[in-house]
């Protein structure tokens, strides 16, 4: 919630507000460049769905496109240094919203929920082998 509210401040200053999806873009590429088709696979929206939110986006100034170097077809999309910086501040006021609410824990509530976060990483990293249904 925080983190919404984070951007929603950034977002004040324009028009248009950024949606959960448009934010869950502006996530994806921190990770780096991704072409469209990634993009639009990655929030299951068709290309001209994601080429609307990445246009709001560029007219932001917080994301880019530039050609592939690997092939002329294609598209990348990547944050601005703008973007960057929005994208930081967020996650520097998410960590520091976390902070204070686990320094409400004891040490040894701490230490349960490491442990249960331990086990839930190891689950979710373990691939399934059970059949589709």
């Amino acid at each position: 919630m925080l983190v919404m509210r984070t951007l929603a401040a950034e977002m004040r200053r324009v028009r248009t507000p950024v949606g959960p999806a448009q934010f869950g873009l502006l996530v994806k590429m921190t990770e780096g460049p991704c072409s469209m088709s990634d993009l639009a696979r990655h929030n299951a929206v068709s290309l001209p769905t994601i080429s609307k939110s990445v246009d709001m986006l560029v007219r932001r100034g917080w994301v880019e496109r530039s050609p592939s170097s690997s092939d002329r077809r294609q598209t990348l999309v990547g944050l601005t240094a703008s973007g960057r910086r929005v994208m930081a501040r967020v996650a520097q006021q998410a960590e520091r919203h976390v902070g204070l609410t686990l320094s409400r824990l004891t040490a040894s509530e701490r230490a349960d929920i490491t442990r249960a976060l331990a086990r839930l990483t190891a689950l979710l990293a373990t691939p399934d082998d059970s059949p589709c249904s």
